[in-house]
């Protein structure tokens, strides 16, 4: 399969986008990718972008979300870019306590199920910007 061009959708600071992004997420992976890594894409970049505009701006500040997906040969990785506040998630220490309703309320615990479920993740912080990046791997049969 020949790699194809990334797939971007821009998203405004507003937590009614995620049901945008789920749509987006689910026709660009629904005739490509198996129902469970489809299920793994939707849901780490719902937790990832949600995370983004209920922690990643002061309230008012601006905020320029972008998500981008790339499909190539059993691999699909997702890119996630903001302007907000830089925060290395893949830094983030592993909960204290079990995980319970109050901790993903707040938010503690979406970035340790974003890693159970993504095969890697990595961070980094250009020009200002965040880029969180996914790799998911389709199992083979």
């Amino acid at each position: 399969m020949a790699p194809r061009e990334p797939s971007r959708l821009v998203l405004r600071n507003d937590l009614a986008e995620l049901t945008r992004l789920a749509g987006w997420i689910e026709g660009l992976t629904r005739q490509d990718v198996s129902s469970d890594v489809s299920f793994a894409v939707q849901f780490c970049l719902e937790e990832a972008v949600a995370n983004v505009i209920m922690y990643g701006a002061a309230k008012g500040d601006p905020l320029e979300i972008a998500v981008e997906l790339e499909r190539d040969a059993g691999t699909l990785v997702a890119r996630i870019e903001d302007n907000g506040r830089h925060f290395d998630p893949t830094r983030a220490p592993a909960p204290e306590q079990p995980a319970s309703l109050a901790e993903a309320k707040v938010g503690n615990l979406g970035i340790h199920l974003v890693r159970s479920f993504a095969h890697d993740m990595g961070y980094e912080r250009l020009n200002g910007r965040n880029r969180l990046t996914l790799r998911f791997v389709e199992a083979r049969s």
